[in-house]
């Protein structure tokens, strides 16, 4: 490895692995012991959609200069769903190949078989992953500053993130 000394192979190997370590924690297919004690992440979700759809959009329109509020919260709204679906699929695929009984089952045991919902810093980073892109790549066109939009889009994403983080752990209690 020509122009890497062996120091720096070392740090950014270690880096790579912490890295790797906090955005992929290791899960398991067992069940469980975690259970609810108030009321489980999904049933708040109808109040994170509002929240979210609200302080994107808005965002959006107000800081990211896209006037087309019609089309900006229909874009935002899509990139929304995309987000929240996409560890559902990856969640069924998985299970497809454990359970090798259909796309149907697969698709069903990924909703109901753990707090995939639960929003943790693996979720912001697959938000501004998949949220972002989409959101300014739809609307970089229709905006008057397209650096603010960027920036806008990643910031409201985040304090969104935040935001339904810090009401699912003060609404939803659990234990081991």
């Amino acid at each position: 490895m020509k122009g890497i000394g062996n120091y720096q192979l070392v740090r950014r190997t270690l880096l790579g692995s912490i890295l790797l370590f906090i955005m992929y924690p290791m899960r398991t297919l067992a069940n469980s012991s975690w259970h609810w004690v108030t009321v489980i992440p999904m049933k708040v979700l109808p109040l994170a959609i509002i929240l979210t759809l609200a302080i994107e959009t808005w965002g959006v329109i107000v800081y990211g200069k896209v006037e087309e509020k019609v089309r900006a919260f229909v874009i935002v709204t899509f990139a929304n769903i995309a987000s929240f679906v996409a560890p559902y699929i990856y969640s069924t695929y998985r299970l497809n190949r454990f359970y090798c009984s259909g796309w149907d089952y697969a698709w069903e045991r990924s909703f109901n078989s753990g707090p995939n919902y639960a929003i943790r810093l693996v979720y912001l980073m697959l938000t501004l992953c998949i949220e972002v892109p989409l959101v300014y790549l739809l609307l970089k066109n229709r905006s008057k500053n397209r650096k603010k939009l960027l920036f806008i889009v990643i910031i409201v994403n985040v304090i969104t993130t935040i935001v339904v983080a810090v009401l699912e752990r003060l609404i939803c209690r659990g234990r081991w």
